[in-house]
């Protein structure tokens, strides 16, 4: 009932609950009660006495036929497809389905996250049905050795996707992160499973937050963001989001597999949100300091440090900006 009253909604436009009754033949009872679990968790529900319910255009729940339909024809069975209410995380989900069944290609995709993960082991918020929590798996026979740069094709594709949708302002800061006016909106975590140094799966994990609201968001020690918040107008729709962001995944792996990173440079430079200021490269305890100088044709950020230049890798890194840029 859920999913239909809020394709019914869909329009951004109010409905009362006597009309959206009406339509599914259910009393305006039996609508509140539908709805009322949702707004509680945070989902962008706007109630107005005299006027009904209105949801943002294209705030639906996801749903595989849906998704598959937004795909070219040549993506929809290239991977197999995972569509969940709530795991612990789409990551650690997509894991279990390699040991369980062997797949090396598949997509986990869930409405909710119990124990959602960043980088640098930071819980990632994951409320119901309001933002996108996505793992694709892909094997490569190349080891560890031979995915440098990926994460930065990921969030080059991802901002690329969101630009298409109609965001103006993406940008992104090395080396996982995505930022929309100057707020992180979306983050990029790989990890590795089987041998690093020759075949092994990469599980790409990818949380982008879109209808989530500011009383979402609570427990995020960082400046953030969401489409909603950002740019209503663009497009809200989480399956066609996923569809457009996959299939040009799709595209950018197989270019990645054969040049490597170097091919994906330039896009990269023009996306830098922090290109040619100083920053901090934190490790642990260990800071290196310099002026951001673009990254190399291997993902690789450079820095112009007082001793030269310095290589900064990926990996258990943080980077921040100094005070004075």
């Amino acid at each position: 009932m859920l999913t239909t009253l809020l394709k019914l909604m869909s329009d951004g436009r109010f409905h009362s609950g006597e009309a959206l009754g009406a339509k599914l033949g259910v009393s305006r009872a039996a609508v509140w009660k539908a709805l009322r679990p949702l707004e509680q968790k945070g989902f962008p529900i706007q109630r107005v006495r005299g006027k009904g319910y209105r949801i943002p255009v294209g705030a639906v729940l996801l749903e595989e036929e849906v998704i598959l339909n937004h795909l070219p024809a040549d993506c929809r069975n290239f991977w197999s497809w995972h569509l969940y209410q709530d795991v612990d995380s789409t990551n650690a989900e997509a894991q279990r389905l390699m040991s369980e069944f062997g797949r090396r290609r598949l997509v986990c995709v869930s409405e909710q996250q119990s124990a959602g993960r960043g980088r640098r082991g930071r819980a990632w918020v994951s409320p119901y049905a309001q933002n996108i929590y996505l793992s694709v798996t892909e094997p490569f026979d190349t080891g560890a050795q031979g995915l440098e740069g990926l994460s930065l094709v990921v969030g080059i594709v991802l901002a690329e996707t969101l630009q298409d949708c109609g965001y103006d302002g993406v940008e992104l800061k090395w080396p996982n992160d995505i930022l929309l006016d100057g707020k992180k909106l979306a983050g990029i975590l790989i990890e590795i499973a089987g041998d690093l140094t020759s075949d092994c799966v990469v599980v790409i994990g990818v949380g982008i937050n879109v209808l989530m609201r500011e009383e979402s968001g609570g427990p995020i020690e960082q400046a953030w963001t969401s489409l909603l918040q950002s740019s209503p107008q663009g497009e809200l729709d989480r399956n066609k989001l996923v569809a457009l962001f996959t299939a040009k995944l799709l595209k950018a792996i197989e270019i990645f597999r054969h040049s490597g990173f170097e091919p994906f440079v330039p896009g990269w430079q023009q996306l830098d949100a922090w290109f040619g200021h100083m920053v901090n490269v934190v490790s642990g305890s260990h800071v290196i300091s310099g002026r951001h100088c673009g990254v190399t044709e291997r993902g690789a950020l450079k820095l112009e440090t007082d001793d030269g230049l310095v290589l900064a890798n990926g990996g258990e890194v943080s980077l921040r900006k100094q005070d004075a840029s």
